[in-house]
């Protein structure tokens, strides 16, 4: 999920990568399965099932979001527990067992636009996870979240939401709000009209909660992320569609300033403007480095342009670093010192309609831009996923394939 420009929210640093694999069975490893919980202010609790070692050990430990297993890292000392997640900036569950099991503590989050983010953790000893006590107990469903979406936000303006439900009202899927990047695995429960969806990896922490109409055609709600960005929205049921592209170069100009990237003049360029923490930036890495290995045979050329909020250069570095070893990335990577106030000025000028990160920009050799493309669809999508990855090939080919022709 990628930040939105306008009131610079939360989204793009909510929802990182994680290694996505089968849940771990209660009897496969040693350890204990909790339903745990954050509390959010005046929406109630965001829940999800989290694994632990046995007490006294360090090892793994697990959250599960409906197909997505996140992967932590657990230390108990006594009768206190340290779980961590594998993120560039520090996020920690810290909590206390107390004699009937049950955990109590906070989650702190660093974030670079907000500092700290704490909020109260609980958790209950349960035998294994059940999706249909994700959010507890309730009435049956008496309408299905099953289908496509459009969602309508009160500042992203147009999303899409894809949601599959069974008879028992377990609920999956993902929210896209405008042209930031998916709010992905999310899982919940239908309670007669009202839908409750949640996500946790230890980066993000999302909420969805929504009442349906009777008929099942139309909802209202709100989406938190983190409790820092709430947005309110509407959505109606309905056939595919696509998210209507807004990012675009302004009109009048036909190239773009952009840190290093006049040093691949002459050359058919890929620019990948980004930010290390960005969940989706983390999303379509992998992608990225899949097309890098097709198509610089051919003579393409990347370039990465990170965004990290901070003027701290030797910080700055850092993180790059690590996300060029998390990826394999053989492209240049450059950033760009700023702050969140700063940010969007330091943006290249030319750039409008974009919402957040990460924003891909294809050059020709002259320096003109062929494409733009706003934010990503990640692992959760499916066949949206499918085809934006499909659309970027193309566009590539199509640069590629004009600049030899061009030079023969």
């Amino acid at each position: 999920m990628a930040i939105g420009r306008v009131a610079i929210t939360a989204a793009a640093l909510l929802i990182s990568h994680a290694a996505c694999r089968n849940a771990p069975g209660a009897n496969e490893e040693p350890g204990a399965w909790y339903r745990a919980s954050l509390s959010f202010d005046k929406l109630g609790e965001l829940p999800f099932f989290l694994h632990l070692p046995a007490v006294g050990k360090h090892g793994k430990a697990y959250v599960l979001n409906g197909e997505e297993n996140a992967d932590f890292d657990a230390e108990w000392n006594g009768n206190e527990v340290s779980i961590k997640g594998p993120w560039n900036y520090p996020s920690a569950i810290t909590a206390t067992r107390y004699d009937t099991g049950e955990l109590r503590g906070k989650w702190t989050r660093y974030t670079p636009l907000w500092g700290a983010v704490v909020r109260e953790f609980s958790a209950d000893l349960i035998d294994r996870p059940d999706p249909m006590l994700r959010f507890g107990p309730g009435a049956k469903p008496k309408a299905s979240a099953a289908g496509i979406w459009r969602f309508h936000f009160d500042t992203h303006a147009e999303g899409k939401g894809v949601f599959e439900q069974n008879s028992d009202g377990v609920v999956r899927g993902y929210v896209k709000p405008g042209e930031l990047g998916d709010i992905r695995f999310l899982a919940g429960n239908m309670r007669g009209l009202k839908l409750s969806l949640s996500q946790f990896n230890g980066n993000a922490a999302n909420l969805v909660v929504a009442e349906l109409s009777p008929d099942g055609t139309s909802m209202t709600g709100i989406v938190s992320l983190e409790n820092v960005w709430n947005e309110r929205f509407t959505a109606k049921k309905g056939g595919d569609f696509d998210v209507v592209a807004k990012v675009h170069i302004k009109d009048g100009t036909k190239s773009v300033k952009l840190r290093g990237l006049d040093r691949y003049r002459g050359k058919p360029t890929l620019a990948f403007i980004f930010a290390t923490w960005c969940s989706s930036c983390n999303d379509a890495s992998p992608y990225l480095a899949q097309l890098y290995a097709t198509y610089h045979p051919r003579g393409l050329e990347m370039l990465g342009v990170a965004y990290d909020l901070t003027t701290d250069e030797k910080a700055n570095l850092a993180e790059l670093d690590i996300f060029r070893e998390k990826y394999k990335i053989p492209w240049e990577l450059e950033q760009v010192p700023c702050t969140p106030e700063t940010w969007a000025a330091s943006m290249p000028p030319e750039l409008d309609g974009w919402e957040g990160l990460p924003i891909l920009i294809l050059v020709r050799p002259d320096g003109s831009v062929q494409s733009v493309f706003g934010g990503w669809f990640g692992p959760a999508t499916g066949a949206d996923g499918e085809k934006r990855r499909k659309t970027v090939e193309q566009a590539v080919d199509q640069l590629v394939a004009g600049t030899r022709a061009k030079h023969g």
